[in-house]
Parts: structure tokens; C-alpha cells; sequence
């Protein structure tokens, strides 16, 4: 082939690739899946000022494409009306995906995969993201979703009571240990009922001692993991401390409780409600990492609500834009911070420090300090049945907790009947 033909087929095959760049982009329509309702319960509000904030900086970078959505989809509905939209050919571009659907999205194929896309975008630095929440949109070693915005737990404590009783506060990293010898001094019964913990579950105390419940794939469990049994027996002997009473949270608003386990979510909606409705006395109170098992560290449990590309879609290059601005523009998650009752899943000394500062100051966080819990977070399965393998365990657990079932033998046989749910 002479030079000049060479010249000429690369002029023709550039100008066919920018030909078929400007169609994607011209009058291209991408639709957006999204839902309105809070992954924790929390008041969403400013939901749509989220999506509306995204919508118009993804539009105005990108001139002629418009960005369509179905408002006003509840959470509750969310699931029925995206099957609804998969099985007459029309789901969404890009759509956000609950933790219940996520598994059977990918089994039907209806998930794109993302890594081919991260790998050649250059401006997505992975080690910005917090680790746990990056990897909830992973199933095996494939990439099939971003992170949007997450929640995670963290220990609070009645600051008040504590030192009513000259108890110094615990540091960050505190153990069981501490947390037990803490709950069984405060702890009365009688005409001044005092407790130690409010919310305390054992699949928490799993976590901070290395052990898995299940697989993220949701194909097997762990019971009989020396480390869970060791989680279990621990919360038999803490939850006994009470000689049977029930904590509740009530218990917490009124000042009897030393500790309670929340999301950062709840924490936040306490903004929302006058403390003396729930009947809340006078205390000060603040958050602390989770206590850390002998085998493990400081482990929070991370709950992420991420989103997706559809398999299909016509237009992968801009949807993983709009992703990519959803779940990565720092803008775009400020305005999902402050709007929300999640916590971005960017990472703090990343970029934008003030954001976590000014909402520190208001809630009482420490910014460093709740993202120190995010980087050791962990992420709870994201499988259909993960509900089900909890009710299972808890139900079967109660005798232990509350009777005289023998441990080993109970999680032997939860093993067992967990594993074959699974499997069937």
C-alpha cells in the first residue's frame, strides 16, 4: 500500500470515529433510574436536588445530550417498576440498584461490566474512594456498579452517665474487654434500671472479630468459624447483664443507657425531631468506633447504595459519564451529603475536608475520626437473600442468648440448615 492510500484510509477511519462520536452525542437521550426514599430510612427531602444538581453540570458538559427521569417512584415500588422496565427492553441507562436486586441483575446479564471503563477512564483514581464502599459495586472480581453514598455504624455513647459513675471515656481503639467491663458496671436493676447497650448484634461483633457471616456471593456461611462462635459467646455474656430486661431505645432517649449502636443515618435524623418528644432527659453524648474483638480491630459494618450501567445501552460512553459524575464529582456528592443521610464515599483527606468539618461541628462528629471508621469498614452482603440468612440465625440464636442452648452445637446446626437455604 502506497503512502498516499495509507494517508487516506486513516483520514477516512478518524473521521468514521468522530462520526459516530458526534451521533452518540448528538440529540442522544439517556434515561436514569432512580427512586425516592432513603436506603436508611432517612428524610429525603432534597432528594431530587441531588439528581437535578447532577442532571444539569452532566448536561451542560455535554451539549445536546438530555438526561430523563421518572419522578416520584417509591423506594417500595422501586424493584416492581424496574423489572417492569427490563422485561419490555427499556430499563434505564443508568439506574440505581437495591441491595435485593443487585445479585439477580447480574445472574440476568443486565448489568454492563465496568472495569474495560474504569481501566481506560484516566481521571477515576480508585484509592479516592473508601475501600469498602468502592468494592460493594464488585461481585467476585468484576466491576458492576459505582458507589452513590453510604451509611455506617458506630458506637454512641451517654457521655453524661458515663461520668456520673467516673468512668473515663474509651479511646478509638478500645476492645471488648473495655466495652463489657464498661456495660457491667453501669448496669442496675431495680427502681433505678440502668443499662449497658442499646442495638449491640452479633453479626456486629463478627465483624470486629474478623468473621463472616457469608460469602459476598451469598453461596456459603461461616457458623462454625472459631472467630463467630467467639462473637456469639461474647453476646451472651452482654446481653445477660440485664438479667433478661429488653433495652430499648427509649431506654437510650431517657438516659438509662451507656451505649447504643446507630448508623450515622440515624444519628443525623436526630436533627429532624425536638429530643423532648422521644422523651429525652439532659446528656451529652458522642460516637466512638466500634469496640474491636481479639481477633480483628475496630470494625464498623458499611451499608452502600450504588448504581449501574444497563448491558444494552446504547450509549455506554455518556452513561459512564453520568455514573461517574453521580458517584466521583465533588460537587455533586456535596450537595448528596448535606442533602441526604448518607456519608460520601470519597475519602476525606482526598478532597474537601471542609465539607466533613462543618457537618462535624453540627453533629458532633470528629471528621478525622469518622473517617478513620470508614477506611475500616466492612460491607454488608449485597445478595437476596442475606434478610432471610439473618431471620434464620437470629431466630435460632435467641435460645442461646436467652436460654440454655449450647453454643457449638446451635451453630453447628445453623450451619447446616443456612448452608442448604443457600445452596437451594
Amino acid at each position: 500500500m502506497s503512502a498516499r492510500r495509507a494517508a487516506l484510509l486513516l483520514t477516512v477511519v478518524c473521521l468514521a470515529a468522530g462520526l459516530l462520536l458526534g451521533l452518540e452525542h448528538e440529540d442522544a437521550v439517556l434515561r436514569l433510574g432512580v427512586y425516592v426514599g432513603s436506603d436508611w430510612d432517612a428524610p429525603y427531602s432534597d432528594y431530587y436536588e441531588v439528581v437535578d444538581t447532577a442532571i444539569a453540570r452532566f448536561e451542560e458538559m455535554h451539549p445536546g445530550v438530555r438526561v430523563e427521569y421518572v419522578s416520584g417512584i417509591r423506594q417500595e415500588d422501586y424493584s416492581e417498576w424496574l423489572a417492569a422496565q427490563a422485561l419490555t427492553g427499556s430499563m434505564p441507562d443508568v439506574f440505581f440498584v437495591l441491595d435485593a436486586d443487585f445479585q439477580r441483575y447480574i445472574s440476568m446479564g443486565a448489568l454492563a461490566r465496568l472495569d474495560g471503563l474504569l481501566v481506560a477512564d484516566r481521571e477515576v483514581e480508585q484509592g479516592k474512594y473508601y475501600p469498602a464502599a468502592f468494592e460493594a459495586g464488585r461481585m467476585g472480581d468484576v466491576l458492576y456498579a459505582l458507589p452513590v453514598q453510604c451509611s455506617t455504624t458506630l458506637m454512641f455513647y451517654n457521655r453524661s452517665l458515663l461520668a456520673r459513675e467516673g468512668i473515663a471515656l474509651p479511646g478509638p481503639d478500645w476492645t471488648w474487654d473495655d466495652f463489657y467491663t464498661i456495660c457491667k458496671r453501669v448496669t442496675r436493676a431495680g427502681g433505678s434500671e440502668q443499662y449497658g447497650c442499646y442495638d449491640y448484634r452479633w453479626e456486629y461483633a463478627a465483624a470486629s472479630n474478623g468473621a463472616l457471616v457469608v460469602d459476598k456471593a451469598g453461596t456459603e456461611c461461616y457458623f462454625e468459624d472459631p472467630r463467630l462462635e467467639e462473637a456469639v459467646r461474647f453476646c451472651r455474656s452482654l446481653y445477660r447483664l440485664g438479667d433478661g430486661h429488653p433495652v430499648s431505645e427509649q431506654d437510650f432517649f431517657d438516659g438509662r443507657t451507656a451505649f447504643r449502636v446507630m448508623n450515622v443515618t440515624g444519628y443525623r435524623m436526630m436533627q429532624y425531631y425536638p429530643f423532648r418528644l422521644l422523651g429525652q432527659q439532659n446528656f451529652e453524648w458522642g460516637g466512638l468506633p466500634m469496640p474491636a474483638g481479639p481477633h480483628g480491630g475496630n470494625v464498623s459494618c458499611l451499608e452502600t447504595q450504588v448504581a449501574a450501567i444497563r448491558a444494552r445501552s446504547m450509549h455506554k460512553a455518556l452513561a459512564w459519564e453520568l455514573l461517574k459524575l453521580l458517584s466521583y464529582d465533588q460537587q455533586v456528592q456535596s450537595v448528596l451529603y448535606e442533602g441526604a443521610g448518607g456519608t460520601t464515599v470519597l475519602r476525606i483527606d482526598e478532597w474537601d475536608p471542609a465539607l466533613y468539618e462543618d457537618a462535624a461541628v453540627e453533629l458532633r462528629l470528629d471528621a478525622l475520626q469518622l473517617s478513620r471508621v470508614m477506611d475500616q469498614a466492612v460491607e454488608l452482603p449485597k445478595y437476596e437473600t442475606y434478610g432471610q440468612t439473618l431471620a434464620i440465625a437470629n431466630e435460632r440464636l435467641q435460645p442461646v442468648f436467652y436460654g440454655d442452648a449450647d453454643v457449638s452445637a446451635t451453630l453447628m446446626a445453623l450451619q447446616r440448615e443456612v448452608l442448604a437455604y443457600l445452596k437451594s
